[in-house]
């Protein structure tokens, strides 16, 4: 029982050891390009830059960029099963009864794509462009 105990709490004080390493590291900030556009109207597209923390959420990059940019707004909802709705940005929400919503899009690699997570779980890369665009269903 003795050496259980032991080997427990030296597995513990290496896990204690590890987070205290990871958070003591400095956050880098990744710097990310957003657009926001919309099917829906003839606006041109609206061009922001923000930062997204090293292993931080896209809704991160975007409260830090609402924070410093009196121009770009947003609001999300939260769903308690499947995390974080984009639900307006600047003023502009999706609508049922218009069938629209805002969708996510990165493009790394030359070729707008889908997000394949929610925003609170979209973890940007350096330099990446991430899209909102409002489109139809």
């Amino acid at each position: 029982m003795a050496l259980r105990l032991d080997g427990v709490l030296c597995w513990v004080a290496l896990v204690q050891l590890l987070c205290v390493q990871i958070l003591a590291e400095p956050l880098k900030e990744a710097p990310i390009r957003l657009s926001v556009v919309s099917d829906v109207s003839n606006e041109a597209p609206q061009v922001y830059h923000s930062s997204a923390l090293q292993r931080g959420s896209l809704l991160g990059a975007l409260r830090r960029l609402q924070d410093t940019n009196s121009d770009f707004k947003f609001t999300v909802t939260e769903n308690p099963d499947y995390g974080y709705y984009l639900e307006s940005v600047n003023g502009v929400a999706g609508s049922e009864s218009d069938f629209t919503y805002w969708q996510i899009l990165t493009d790394v690699h030359g070729s707008p794509t889908l997000i394949d997570v929610g925003l609170g779980c979209y973890t940007p890369k350096p330099y990446e462009h991430i899209t909102l665009k409002l489109t139809t269903w």
